[in-house]
């Protein structure tokens, strides 16, 4: 499966080792403004190669949106405009913003909101942690609005990875997660 991940820090890092470790990638690309943390990603081999945004969505049938929020309200909808048969989650830590964003979206089926229950106070791809998602928790909201396809697949790669899956409303996964 060919990957992209939309920012490449701790959790996106994180990511990439675990996809890889359990030989659920192919080939993994970075999409990141920050030209210091591609280039990091590439030299720490959580990346095969960075793209501009649209062309990696168009070569992927994985995308990960791991950016902050207010960065994943902006561009959740402009990835989906670009979606055909791709499947896209998000890590975000708070999500009514982001299932506003995309509500109306025809392509809102292909997308699944997510947020690993993980993390540390490092950042960038230096901060990646293999292993980091096992016996950790996932929290998916609003499942009923994802493509049941699409939400058994992420399930099942969150899984894989070693995540235990929660499942929750947007607004009762933001007011817990407050």
């Amino acid at each position: 499966m060919v990957v992209t991940i939309i920012g490449m820090g701790l959790i996106g890092g994180s990511m990439a080792l675990s996809l890889r470790e359990h030989g659920l990638s192919t080939r993994i690309i970075v999409v990141d403004q920050n030209v210091v943390h591609a280039e990091r990603a590439l030299a720490l081999g959580l990346a095969d190669e960075t793209m501009e945004m649209v062309d990696a969505i168009n070569v992927s049938d994985l995308i990960i949106v791991a950016v902050p929020v207010d960065i994943a309200v902006a561009i959740c909808p402009q990835i989906l405009d670009h979606v055909t048969h791709q499947m896209v989650f998000d890590v975000g830590s708070t999500k009514s913003g982001i299932l506003h964003a995309i509500h109306n979206h025809p392509n809102r089926g292909r997308f699944v909101a997510s947020h690993p229950m993980w993390g540390t106070e490092f950042s960038g791809p230096d901060a990646a942690i293999s292993g980091a998602f096992v016996g950790k928790a996932v929290v998916i909201t609003d499942p009923e609005h994802s493509d049941k396809i699409v939400l058994e697949k992420i399930e099942s790669i969150f899984s894989i990875i070693g995540l235990h899956i929660l499942k929750m409303s947007s607004a009762d996964h933001d007011l817990h997660a407050a």
